[in-house]
């Protein structure tokens, strides 16, 4: 999300999650389905395992 420069609300935007959801993934409060996680990895070209904690 930094090297990207993306702020939270860009970020949900372009992952089509709402803000709050970033923010829970953010804090740890959530783990991203793995649709989303499939989408982050993706989007932002950041490997599956990475995203998932694995």
């Amino acid at each position: 999300m930094h090297e990207r420069g993306l702020s939270q609300k860009e970020l949900s935007q372009y992952l089509g999650v709402s803000s709050s959801r970033i923010s829970e993934y953010l804090n740890g409060k959530s783990e991203p389905t793995l649709k989303v996680a499939r989408e982050i990895s993706r989007k932002l070209d950041i490997e599956a395992s990475i995203v998932l904690g694995v």
